[in-house]
Parts: structure tokens; C-alpha cells; sequence
């Protein structure tokens, strides 16, 4: 063997490992992308639905609260317009308005006699009375955008729902 042949020898096997991982990397690469970015996806969606559960818990634990928070001579339990206001404002990093919230009303037997959209009726007003003991039920909704093109073929517009139930009690602090 001459001196420097085995050097040689070494520094082209080391080339040919470079390239080999190279390839091995542009094989990978693609696979590895789309699982991080199925992870961040994921993480978005889960995200989401979480907000709207908040929202839909904001809204059903502001329409138990007693009194008028916003002084317009409503109960907070009848103020629609604020019960959708509240729920809304919890909601961050989705596309939600007050029309994406539902608001129902109902009795001890658990039949709706109330909701927000026709029949609410007047606080002492005629009618189906809201009565100490109903329950007051808010349901948030709203649609999932994918941002990954790839992956919004399999996750874009799903459809993220909470629905929240909380019982409606006077007399706690002189409130009818």
C-alpha cells in the first residue's frame, strides 16, 4: 500500500455517506413535516374547542348570576343580547358572533319552554314564566379552518359544539 492511498480511500467513503444521507433525508423529510405540522393542527383544534366550551360556560354561568350587570331593567337571566355578549367574549382565535349562540330555557320536567330566538317572554310578562329552578342551557358553536393545505383536506370545517346547562335560582339575594 502507498502512503496517502488509504486517506483517500477514506475521505471518498465519507462523500458517499454524505450523499446517502442526503437521500435519506429527502425520503424522511416529508413525513416528519407532515406529523409536525399534524401536531400544530391538532394543537389548534383542540384550541378551539376549548374556546368554544369556555364560551358556552361564560354564557350559562352570566345567565345564573343575579341581578342587571348591564343596568337595562333585564334580568341577567333573561338578557339574551348579554348572555350571547358574554359567551362571545371568552371566545378567542375563532370566527364566533352572537348568532352562534343558542340560548334555551327549560322547566323542572325538562321541556324547553323557553329560547332566545322566538318565544322569550317578558320578565313578569304573560306566557311561559321563567321559574326559580328551570334551567338555562347555552349552546356555542363554530366551524374549525385549517391552515395546513395538506391537511385541511382532512380536518377543515369541522364543526366544534358545547352545549352548557345551569340551574336559574332566586331568592338569594331578594331577586325574584
Amino acid at each position: 500500500m502507498r502512503p496517502g492511498e488509504g486517506i483517500e480511500t477514506q475521505r471518498q467513503k465519507n462523500k458517499r455517506d454524505r450523499g446517502a444521507n442526503l437521500v435519506e433525508f429527502a425520503v424522511i423529510a416529508p413525513f416528519l413535516f407532515l406529523m409536525l405540522f399534524g401536531v400544530v393542527e391538532m394543537a389548534r383544534l383542540v384550541h378551539g374547542y376549548t374556546t368554544v366550551w369556555s364560551g358556552a360556560r361564560e354564557g350559562a354561568r352570566y345567565a345564573t348570576t343575579i341581578g342587571d350587570s348591564d343596568g337595562d331593567g333585564v334580568p341577567n337571566y333573561l338578557d339574551c343580547l348579554a348572555i350571547e355578549d358574554a359567551a362571545v367574549a371568552k371566545v378567542a382565535g375563532m370566527n364566533m358572533d352572537s348568532d352562534d349562540i343558542t340560548v334555551t330555557y327549560f322547566d323542572l320536567s325538562g321541556t324547553e319552554v323557553a329560547d332566545c330566538d322566538v318565544n322569550l317572554p317578558a320578565p313578569g310578562g304573560s306566557g311561559a314564566n321563567i321559574d326559580s329552578g328551570f334551567t338555562v342551557e347555552v349552546e356555542a358553536a363554530a366551524t374549525f379552518d385549517a391552515v395546513v393545505p395538506l391537511l385541511s383536506s382532512f380536518i377543515d370545517g369541522i364543526d366544534l359544539t358545547s352545549t352548557q346547562s345551569r340551574s336559574i335560582f332566586w331568592g338569594v339575594v331578594g331577586e325574584p
